[in-house]
């Protein structure tokens, strides 16, 4: 990870893992879904209480606003409309996030993943704050999508993210070096007010390395969201040509239909793929842990970019070898070779034969696992990203403690 250097004490020596105590007032957190925060985002409203005295989220309620407020911060329900590109329906939600945040007069704007990012920055053209963090968990559209509206989307937010990260208190965070160089590409330049974190991090504690599975037949999972980006798709031609080969491999997928995404996958689907092909659709699961204590084999087939998933991460922490394909984010944690296999996007011949690999060599899987989980420890753990995350905000606030 690249950020600032660290906090430091009286004799010069850094502080590491200190926590601060209110550097300022208030905090504003905007983030799409009460359960995008819960899964991820965690470590970071842990931090943001010690920065701040008041740690607010701007979020849409499944129902687990509950948990939010568990952890010290008070919830703004607050529908982003993630399936809407309606330029009428976004300059009502921009308007609407202006008057909370009018009304909130926080020290600081913190902005979580694109559709945050660009109502947001709205937003703030309307009520300018003393601060903003944009904080790229992923360019969703920025990164892929051809068509005019999405081009002229792309136009408009990377012109929106400039103008906001123009501003001496700004800050940009993203997941990895790619999406940094794309947003430098498109005119957003942080200038030195950036950093590059490990994703939203993993406590290897409660994920800890695990044996691997006494299996008859290897079993490979997908965890995620079921949508087309993914390449779930991709991942059952995969499988269904596995099955041809007269390859011993079973397959679970496991994560919702994610109904507020426009590329999300239909259940009925899934279900006949699932039928199709031999696999296992398991739904949401409470407990990942779970998966990696009986699964040999983590795969992420996605077509676009990422930014650092957290299931990846999940997944190397338990110490189980990694298949990707070859786009920013799973690139940049998974070395060829080494904690796993990295393939081409939308090549299910390949995918297929990385998956045969590991599924024909009990040892090889045991190897690339112990180096997923290695390369976790070296830079991707929880205590990493907040040690960044307290950093950032020392720079960021001048390491004046609120009065």
């Amino acid at each position: 990870m690249t950020s600032d250097s660290g906090p430091r004490g009286v004799d010069g020596s850094e502080r590491r893992g200190e926590p601060f105590s209110e550097l300022c007032r208030k905090i504003v957190l905007l983030v799409t879904e009460d359960w995008f925060a819960l899964s991820h985002f965690r470590p970071l409203i842990s931090v943001l209480k010690e920065m701040a005295h008041s740690v607010v989220v701007v979020t849409r309620s499944s129902g687990r606003t509950g948990e939010i407020e568990a952890l010290g911060a008070r919830v703004i329900d607050f529908d982003y409309r993630r399936s809407s590109s309606n330029p009428a329906r976004e300059a009502m939600s921009a308007w609407a996030l202006a008057r909370i945040l009018e009304a909130e007069d926080p020290d600081v704007v913190h902005l979580v993943a694109m559709k945050p990012v660009v109502l947001g920055g709205l937003a703030l053209r309307l009520v300018p704050a003393r601060h903003v963090v944009a904080h790229m968990t992923g360019l969703g559209l920025l990164g892929f999508g051809t068509g005019m509206l999405l081009r002229l989307y792309r136009a408009g937010a990377l012109r929106l993210m400039a103008s906001m990260l123009r501003r001496p208190g700004s800050y940009l965070l993203v997941e990895n070096p790619d999406d940094l160089a794309l947003l430098r590409q498109g005119g957003v330049d942080p200038g030195p007010r950036f950093a590059i974190l490990g994703g939203a991090g993993v406590d290897p504690h409660a994920f800890p390395a695990l044996p691997p599975p006494d299996n008859p037949v290897p079993v490979a999972a997908f965890v995620g969201r079921m949508i087309r980006p993914k390449g779930v798709d991709v991942l059952m031609q995969a499988h269904g040509r596995l099955r041809r080969r007269g390859v011993a491999l079973g397959l679970e997928l496991c994560g919702d239909v994610d109904e507020g995404n426009p590329e999300a996958l239909s259940a009925d689907a899934l279900k006949a793929w699932c039928a199709e092909h031999g696999a296992h659709w398991r739904g949401h699961v409470h407990d990942v842990r779970e998966v990696w204590r009986h699964a040999d084999i983590f795969v992420l087939p996605a077509r676009t970019r990422e930014g650092m998933p957290r299931a990846l991460l999940e997944a190397a922490s338990s110490a189980r070898p990694l298949v990707v394909t070859n786009v920013p984010g799973c690139r940049h944690f998974v070395r060829d070779g080494v904690e796993g296999f990295v393939v081409p996007p939308e090549d299910a011949d390949a995918l297929a034969s990385a998956l045969q690999r590991l599924a024909q060599d009990r040892e090889l899987r045991r190897r690339m696992g112990e180096a997923a989980r290695l390369r976790l420890l070296q830079g991707f753990t929880e205590a990493h990203v907040k040690e960044a995350l307290r950093a950032i905000y020392a720079s960021l606030l001048g390491r004046q403690r609120a009065a």
